[in-house]
């Protein structure tokens, strides 16, 4: 456990166990951390927090708006928000991004993902950013 990471994250995931354990696995590993529960909501919470520097999300969601049009929503908003997209299909997952984003901000993670991995993951992209 690191408690020195700093950084505000948005975790967006529809599924309130997986949200809950994001959330929580951050929150220990010292990140703030606001949730939402779909892409619209999240989207709320974005404008109503801009400082937020990634957004945790699950690339397939409900309602309105998906995560990908999550993230165009975003980048319109602050071009240089970090994203790490989570998926039980990485592979078409990482495809589909690259595909949409020419955006080095962006990582494909799969799922089940390693709750000891992505808090250092997250740590780094936003260090990286950080040092640009």
């Amino acid at each position: 456990m690191n408690k020195n990471n700093s950084g505000s994250v948005l975790v967006v995931e529809d599924n309130s166990e997986v949200r809950a354990i994001a959330v929580q696995m951050l929150q220990l590993e010292g990140f703030d951390v606001l949730e939402a529960v779909d892409a619209q909501s999240g989207l709320e919470k974005f404008k109503q927090n801009p400082n937020v520097d990634l957004v945790f999300t699950d690339v397939i969601m409900p309602g309105g708006i998906s995560s990908i049009g999550l993230v165009k929503e975003i980048l319109a908003l602050k071009p240089k928000t970090l994203f790490l997209i989570a998926t039980a299909y990485a592979d078409k997952a990482e495809a589909l991004v690259d595909s949409a984003f020419d955006n080095e901000n962006i990582a494909v993670v799969a799922k089940p993902y390693n709750v000891y991995k992505i808090p250092r993951l997250i740590a780094d992209m936003i260090e990286n950013a950080a040092a640009e």
